[in-house]
């Protein structure tokens, strides 16, 4: 029976109570004051941002501190392409909080995707006085947002100038931080100073964070060949291939480069042969095949090569220069041209001191000096002698151009205080260097241009 809505039974006689089943109540409502930024923060992760507009729009008006709904809000623009938003709302969250470094980060990201590098480097820099600790994000992008305007600018002494900050900073983005790319720029600045002993080391330390990271690896090889260690580079790109059986063009090309410096001409043109069949638009490979087909005697071939790595790259002085002493070799000399030959190489002479940024270039004057000698010039071989030993003292050299200059001094007679010739006429006919060496550094020894490959931009 039931009595006043209370369910009862007869037990034995007696009336009993039944317990009522309690109700499960409803969740309280979120207080208007409840701060619900970790909501916001997980659905913002999981990249669930229709869910995350819809928390930002509804709380937006009641919440006491909307400063990170709008700095969400910004970052979700940002992701959609809108850029011109995502300013608007990072700019007011900076200002209900100009202490949050990160809105000031997201602020010159924004804008460094948006192309306003000059704005971009301005908040980054205030970001960097704001900061109370060392923000190797900050120092990252201050270190590209100076190497870039470094690149742009006219002045070359303020360029330098940006270039030596932007290098600090990536140091300083090394030193507070594990970010590979810091550690690519420094090395990369590093090259660009022709300091490529501190870019090895740079990029040693690189792969402590990535230890099989093949762009590192091939970047360090090609480091190695700059300083003629062929067989650490040699090394590195054994690791590559033991990695990637397939090689990229990069690492082919350095590949090839070492086997060419150790005269194995077929198995360079091997490695260049699998990079023409991928990527034939390559100025630099171009150049090294040329100078492969000059070593096998094959002159049309090599002329050919090379004026394709001119046509490629029509300022690349390797290539100018190595198809100018191809052209001196065949032509003027088997013409009998001694006087243009004289001329043509008198004047790369004089013009390698602006070349190449640091201005040297051993192998000009050197082969300036074989010919004086030949043509009887010599107190002009022995000037030109003097001034590759002083363009060569600080300067690693590959082996067969210190063999050639010895035999040079040798047979003018310089004495180790270098105080002139004292070479009578005999010594010209008995000379070995004969009388077809104007250029007769092997065509392997000349300039072989692998370092375009590892600066693309």
């Amino acid at each position: 029976m039931y009595e006043l809505g209370v369910e009862q039974i007869n037990c034995n006689g007696k009336l009993i109570d039944l317990p009522s089943l309690e109700v499960v109540r409803p969740a309280p409502k979120m207080p208007s004051d409840a701060n619900i930024d970790w909501l916001l923060h997980i659905y913002f992760t999981r990249r669930e941002f229709t869910r995350c507009r819809r928390l930002i729009e509804r709380e937006l008006n009641r919440h006491l501190n909307p400063e990170y709904l709008y700095f969400v809000q910004g970052l979700i623009d940002r992701e959609e392409g809108n850029n011109i938003d995502a300013l608007r709302h990072l700019q007011k969250s900076v200002e209900l909080n100009p202490r949050n470094i990160e809105t000031y980060k997201e602020i010159g990201r924004t804008l460094y995707l948006m192309g306003r590098f000059g704005q971009a480097l301005g908040v980054f820099r205030e970001a960097e006085q704001r900061s109370s600790i060392k923000d190797h994000e900050i120092y990252h992008y201050l270190g590209e947002l100076l190497y870039r305007a470094a690149t742009t600018q006219t002045l070359s002494e303020l360029a330098r100038q940006q270039q030596d900050e932007s290098r600090s900073y990536f140091e300083l983005a090394v030193q507070t931080g594990r970010k590979q790319e810091s550690y690519v720029r420094l090395a990369e600045l590093y090259r660009k100073d022709k300091q490529y002993q501190k870019a090895i080391e740079v990029l040693e330390n690189c792969l402590h964070l990535t230890p099989e990271n093949s762009e590192v690896l091939i970047e360090i090889s090609v480091l190695y060949l700059k300083i003629n260690e062929t067989q650490k580079a040699h090394d590195r790109l054994a690791e590559v291939v033991s990695i990637e059986r397939k090689c990229s063009p990069k690492g082919l090309l350095a590949f090839g480069a070492i086997l060419q410096s150790r005269n194995d001409v077929d198995g360079a043109l091997s490695k260049y042969s699998q990079i023409a069949n991928a990527e034939p638009e390559i100025a630099e490979l171009w150049n090294n095949i040329g100078l492969c087909f000059f070593k096998k005697q094959k002159f049309i071939v090599a002329i050919s090569s090379l004026r394709k790595s001119v046509w490629l790259s029509p300022l690349n002085y390797n290539a100018l220069y190595n198809l100018s002493l191809i052209y001196i070799a065949l032509c003027l000399r088997k013409l009998d041209d001694m006087e243009n030959a004289f001329v043509a190489l008198e004047r790369a002479s004089s013009m390698s001191v602006g070349l190449q940024g640091g201005g040297r270039n051993p192998l000009v004057v050197l082969n300036f000096a074989l010919f004086c000698y030949e043509t009887g010039r010599l107190a002009m071989a022995t000037e030109q002698y003097n001034r590759f030993m002083s363009q060569a003292q600080d300067l690693l050299l590959p082996t067969e151009y210190k063999f050639q200059a010895t035999k040079l001094k040798s047979l003018l007679r310089i004495s180790s205080q270098g105080n002139g010739i004292l070479l009578d006429p005999l010594d010209s006919e008995e000379s070995d260097l004969g009388h077809s060496r104007t250029t007769d550094l092997p065509p392997d020894e000349l300039p072989l241009e692998v370092n375009a490959v590892v600066s693309q931009k």
